[in-house]
């Protein structure tokens, strides 16, 4: 089906299959750069299994917002989560609307956005070869320029024989936690193959795109919570349309870092209703000195309304890498008043 056909799709003839038992599978995917030392969760990050995430492209083609076209890019988010993290995501997104082919494989970027932190996009993907359940790309994850390094996750949801959506998250790492104004992105794979179908095809897909930073509230935290060998700092929290955003700091003894080379935190992060916004879930985070230092960020959806309090519990996890083994130590709360 040609492109122009699929836009003018009778929509009320869409027939999606069941998607239970996709969206539950979530493949992880972390890019970073050999600039500096990644520590931690960067220091783990793998290249492989790179989810295809599309984003805009010079050379593409521009049309109507997909989610005013095909019914399942208006509701992309319902395929991927059961809670409310997402759900400011079409609001304040920019449209993009580009599509690009190259060897029976098309992709249609819908929106996106940049939280300052995190930056999300939705997308779509049409082909005539036979992928199965997944698609995987191979080349280079995406990029950010003036980055030291990247991770991220996406989750694909197949959603009849030859269409998948998606959504992806990419985390940005800067020295000194300094975000931009402005991202600028780009993201050329040269693979995309399938682990269920075993089928590989090679192909010319170029794209970038620029997003400007959402206005936020941040709030000076600079607590401090700390054991013998490690002192760790919420700095601050940024409170924006789509997300809520904690920076922090922490400095690790080098007698916990002979016995664990990598020491990372961690978080669970609730509120005084009862809500959970976080429950073992980690961030992005760098350093320059083996671990020693370590500066980061983790990201969450925005804040039920009516909560006064946000209770952040950081749990340092203590490695020695490559699943050889690892320990946790809890670090006390930190309660953050939201009524201030």
């Amino acid at each position: 089906m040609s492109m122009k056909e699929w836009l003018e799709l009778d929509i009320d003839s869409l027939e999606l299959e069941e998607v239970t038992s996709l969206e539950k599978k979530r493949v992880k995917q972390h890019v970073l750069k050999s600039r500096g030392k990644k520590t931690g969760i960067w220091k783990n990050m793998a290249v492989a299994s790179a989810m295809l995430i599309g984003v805009t492209t010079a050379a593409g083609y521009a049309y109507p917002s997909f989610a005013d076209q095909i019914p399942f890019m208006d509701n992309v988010i319902q395929y991927f989560s059961n809670d409310d993290t997402y759900k400011e995501f079409d609001e304040f997104s920019t449209d993009i609307g580009l599509t690009e082919t190259s060897n029976g494989v098309t992709v249609l970027i819908d929106n996106a956005v940049y939280d300052g932190t995190n930056i999300t996009v939705s997308y779509a993907i049409e082909t005539d070869k036979d992928f199965g359940e997944d698609i995987l790309s191979g080349g280079h994850w995406f990029d950010v320029k003036g980055a030291n390094g990247s991770g991220g996750s996406s989750q694909l949801t197949k959603i009849s024989d030859n269409r998948y959506v998606g959504l992806a998250t990419i985390t940005p790492s800067f020295k000194g936690s300094d975000f931009p104004e402005t991202v600028e992105v780009t993201w050329e794979p040269q693979t995309l193959y399938s682990t269920s179908n075993d089928l590989e095809v090679d192909g010319d897909w170029s794209f970038a795109f620029s997003l400007k930073r959402l206005d936020g509230d941040v709030r000076l935290i600079n607590e401090t919570t700390k054991t013998h060998d490690i002192n760790f700092t919420l700095k601050s929290v940024e409170l924006t349309d789509v997300s809520t955003v904690i920076a922090y700091e922490q400095e690790v003894s080098g007698k916990l870092l002979e016995k664990w080379p990598e020491v990372s935190p961690v978080f669970k992060v609730t509120d005084d209703l009862g809500h959970v916004y976080l429950n073992g879930t980690g961030g992005g985070g760098f350093s320059e000195d083996n671990g020693k230092s370590l500066e980061g960020t983790t990201a969450f959806g925005t804040i039920q309304e009516g909560a006064t309090k946000l209770i952040i519990e950081p749990v340092e996890i203590a490695s020695l890498g490559s699943g050889k083994g690892h320990s946790e130590i809890q670090l006390d709360s930190i309660v953050i008043d939201l009524k201030e």
